[in-house]
């Protein structure tokens, strides 16, 4: 009986962390950037099947970030002082992240339609994977994402091991292919401005949910201080 209660603590435990990542994955794909603006571009040249090989693109530089993150921070990850710089250093930002979200709500002017798709026309699949891969890497943003809050996520996952950090890149890839599939899928419908109230809508709600999280970083890391 406690092995199951072990077993059904750490699926609870890597289910936390999934979805934890992915409402914050999702959270930073909502915002519009080099990769939104390339899924809405080739989505007029190659269809709704952009937006999945664009994330394809966009994963595999995530997946290699997240293991030179590992790799770099597996001598320190231990370290409480190291763990409490992070949580803390990670939570501010999404605090600061999720407050400029909610401050933009009334600015937001994203028009789906403007890659002009309207009937899929063949293209090549690698180029879609390619421009995924330099749309994100080209980006500064992205790489100081992942220096503040990707490294608190890491170090908060790696308690649980290797399934921790697996449950992460799994949950923050997802939310990447979930986002773009639909933006690509609706733009190759026309639909264009239709689905603004909804887009303000999810981002109401992860500007909040990033505030919480990252309140909850800080308190982490302060109680690591004590």
């Amino acid at each position: 009986m406690a092995g199951a209660g072990a077993g059904s603590g750490e699926i609870l435990g890597l289910l936390a962390v999934f979805w934890t990542s992915f409402l914050i994955g999702l959270s930073g794909a909502l915002v519009p950037g080099p990769v939104l603006s390339v899924t809405i571009k080739e989505t007029g040249r190659s269809g709704a099947k952009a937006g999945p090989l664009i994330t394809l693109g966009h994963g595999i530089a995530e997946v290699v970030i997240t293991v030179a993150l590992v790799a770099g921070l597996s001598a320190f990850i231990g370290d409480k002082t190291v763990r409490m710089v992070i949580a803390v250093a990670g939570g501010a930002v999404l605090c600061y992240m999720g407050a400029g979200m909610i401050r933009g709500l009334k600015t937001i002017d994203l028009d789906l339609a403007a890659g002009g798709a309207r009937e899929g026309r063949p293209g090549s699949w690698l180029k879609a994977v390619l421009l995924g891969v330099s749309a994100t890497v080209s980006n500064p943003y992205w790489f100081g994402w992942w220096g503040s809050i990707g490294a608190g996520l890491i170090v908060a996952s790696s308690a649980m091991g290797m399934k921790g950090i697996a449950a992460f890149v799994t949950g923050h890839v997802l939310s990447d292919l979930v986002w773009y599939s639909v933006v690509s899928y609706l733009v190759s419908l026309g639909l264009g401005r239709g689905v603004g109230r909804w887009y303000k809508m999810l981002f109401a709600v992860c500007g909040v949910f990033l505030v919480v999280v990252g309140l909850l970083f800080v308190r982490y890391g302060l109680r690591l201080g004590r």
